[in-house]
């Protein structure tokens, strides 16, 4: 059983998101396998901002140890998306207080899971002056230049498609760990899906 909704080439081609349940039982995650990633994942792929209590696993789709259904959904990918590079990083934070990045919009398509804990994930719409060069980055409580569109408490195992250039916020709700997969490079799938 594919992970990947019917309704998925459609969105893609609208370039709408669309929100989905993997509902594959084999992917079992727990904290003690994620914490193992963690503190045994190369020092030089580690990114993020140990102020904000975060963490960023780099190229996760390369690490032999990563849990059997994640490079499943990648191998998937690559068939699905095979004129792009499928890219999988492993997202985190610990804690009540833990931060995530701004309201931002990725260069590539992003398919996000949540894994373990719990995220409020929001689409956000540009609603400024046209004709200018569009921020990657916007500080939500100070910009009045972004609508939320849509936002969601995101659990277990939840899955949505994120355009590139789509604006996004995940905001952690306590300890967490997501994946998230890019469909990077050209062409954009939606010409070819």
């Amino acid at each position: 059983m594919t992970w990947i909704s019917k309704r998925f080439d459609k969105t893609i081609r609208e370039k709408g998101h669309y929100q989905w349940r993997f509902g594959d039982r084999n992917l079992e995650l727990d904290w003690n396998l994620m914490v193992n990633l963690f503190d045994n994942h190369p020092m030089n792929k580690v990114g993020g901002n140990v102020t904000k209590m975060n963490y960023t696993l780099l190229q996760f789709e390369r690490r032999p140890s990563a849990p059997k259904q994640l490079l499943n959904m990648v191998e998937q990918l690559k068939k699905k998306f095979h004129k792009n590079t499928i890219s999988l990083i492993c997202f985190g934070s610990f804690g009540k207080t833990a931060q995530s990045f701004n309201i931002h919009r990725d260069t590539m398509d992003v398919i996000y899971m949540q894994g373990l804990g719990e995220v409020d994930l929001s689409i956000w719409k540009w609603i400024g002056k046209d004709g200018i060069r569009l921020p990657d980055n916007i500080d939500h409580d100070r910009d009045t230049n972004v609508k939320q569109v849509f936002k969601k408490r995101f659990k277990k195992y939840d899955i949505i498609w994120i355009p590139r250039g789509t604006y996004h916020l995940i905001q952690p709700v306590g300890t967490r760990t997501g994946f998230s997969f890019g469909v990077e490079g050209d062409p954009d799938p939606s010409t070819y899906i």
